[in-house]
């Protein structure tokens, strides 16, 4: 089953007065990241958290942004820091003084600084929290589900593509074994002529031939790329997340084709070598996609 690394879902809902809203955004990683902003009351439950993505998701950047937000009038967890208001006072007191300035201190040039204000930190609700954190996994859900349907897609593409592949190496096999003999002959002809004033042993010619022929046999490599085609199949229609391997079985697709490349003379042969390596290539851009 092939699962697309990029996906969006996100949930919101209302209970007791209080409004929870979640949203999860997935891109491409080699790795499982993690980018979470929840409320800060709740950031020692931040490995709950984790561990609920890792149920959905197992490859990826994962961007998540919760929030709360209490309708309960103008009780805002903000305090004001009177000490740090007081010590600002004496400092602009001090810069009016030395610079000799005539300009009257204004409440704005307070509000340039942040740290007048503190957060006020509100008792942990585990209510609260189970309500974040169902928010949480009914967006994790949506998220999951445009990861499968994008995952469909990538699946059709490279089930197509991996099929083309199949095909080039069926021709390849049977172009190789029309081939065979011919190059057998032709060799054996080019041998007779640069040895035609030579005495040989013609048994011992032959033998060395064939041997050479070996050397340009591909009938291995064309077996090794039937084998690595079924196993790319097998992996693709996996309950596991196969991305990875997906892209390894691509490298070893594309090694084999390069052989059979620099073994073979054949032009026939060359033209569906280069169709398998292109293929291969839009293979491995799209396993970049999948977890």
């Amino acid at each position: 089953m092939i699962v697309s690394m990029t996906g969006f879902g996100n949930a919101e809902f209302v209970m007791n007065g209080i409004s929870y809203s979640c949203e999860v955004k997935t891109l491409n990683s080699k790795f499982l990241e993690f980018s979470i902003r929840i409320p800060r009351v709740h950031l020692q439950k931040e490995n709950e958290i984790r561990e609920l993505i890792r149920r959905y998701i197992s490859r990826g950047r994962v961007m998540v942004s919760a929030t709360i937000q209490k309708f309960d009038g103008i009780n805002l967890p903000i305090e004001i820091n009177q000490e740090v208001i007081r010590y600002l006072n004496k400092l602009l007191k001090q810069i009016k003084k030395i610079t000799k300035s005539k300009e009257q201190i204004k409440l704005e040039h307070y509000l340039k600084f942040s740290e007048i204000f503190q957060y006020k930190e509100e008792e942990l609700s585990d209510e609260e929290f189970q309500n974040l954190y169902d928010c949480l996994e009914i967006a994790l859900q949506k998220t999951k589900e445009m990861k499968l349907n994008e995952g469909r897609e990538l699946e059709k593409d490279l089930l197509n593509r991996i099929k083309i592949i199949e095909i080039k190496v069926n021709e390849i096999e049977s172009i190789w074994s029309e081939k065979e003999k011919e190059e057998l002959e032709r060799l054996l002809e080019k041998a007779k002529k640069l040895l035609q004033d030579v005495e040989v042993n013609k048994e011992r010619l032959e033998l060395e031939l064939v041997l050479l022929l070996d050397k340009m046999d591909i009938t291995e490599e064309c077996v090794r790329l039937k084998s690595h085609i079924k196993f790319f199949i097998e992996s693709i229609n996996s309950p596991e997340p196969s991305g990875r391997k997906l892209g390894f079985i691509a490298q070893e697709i594309l090694r084999e084709a390069n052989t059979i490349s620099s073994k073979s003379a054949s032009a026939e042969i060359s033209k569906c070598v280069v169709i398998i390596k292109e293929e291969v290539e839009k293979i491995k851009e799209q396993v970049q996609n999948i977890e």
